[in-house]
């Protein structure tokens, strides 16, 4: 192993142990922890900057934030490439950024499907509209839900637009898993 290959592994891991900071401070806005805690504090130094990068980028979609999922995606695969470039293989720059950009893509179409599908079960057992939890799942899913609304009859034991909406995020994320092999494959053949 070269010094060059243990710089770029040491990057890499560095990359690796950042994304999970990303993660542990997304975490962390969870729980009534206090900016003034120490820990909280210098996650907020070393995160927020990059975070707030990205979220100039990515604006909030239905209220959802996905700026932590860019940046953990783009941590990943910069440390991935940097794995790369160090076994001597380099990889085509069209390929690494599909890569990313399906990454992304793929990880929103997840959460929006959870978030949906959550809605969905919470309308099947008729849960208190007012209850914070259901409340604030329909707040962040009536961006997705809204499209269908009118063009699907109601259903007498549930949300039919939140189940139409369902159905077609699914489908939508069935179609990017199976395109993101062929659509890779030829970036990789330019």
């Amino acid at each position: 192993m070269s010094a060059l290959d243990a710089v770029l592994n040491g990057l890499a891991t560095l990359l690796n142990i950042y994304a999970v900071l990303i993660l542990v401070r997304v975490l962390l806005t969870y729980f009534r922890i206090s900016g003034m805690n120490p820990l909280v504090h210098w996650l907020q130094l070393v995160v927020d900057p990059f975070l707030d990068t990205v979220r100039r980028v990515i604006p909030t979609f239905g209220g959802l934030d996905f700026s932590p999922v860019v940046a953990i995606i783009c941590c990943y695969e910069a440390a991935n490439l940097l794995v790369s470039i160090g076994a001597g293989v380099f990889p085509n720059p069209l390929a690494a950024i599909t890569s990313v950009v399906l990454a992304v893509v793929q990880a929103i179409l997840v959460l929006v499907v959870i978030l949906v599908f959550v809605r969905l079960v919470i309308s099947f057992l008729h849960a208190d509209p007012w209850h914070p939890l259901v409340f604030t799942t329909r707040a962040l899913t009536d961006v997705f839900v809204a499209p269908f609304r009118r063009r699907v009859p109601r259903l007498a034991s549930g949300d039919s637009a939140a189940l139409a909406a369902f159905v077609v995020l699914v489908l939508a994320l069935v179609a990017v898993e199976f395109l993101f092999p062929v659509i890779q494959q030829g970036a990789n053949g330019l």
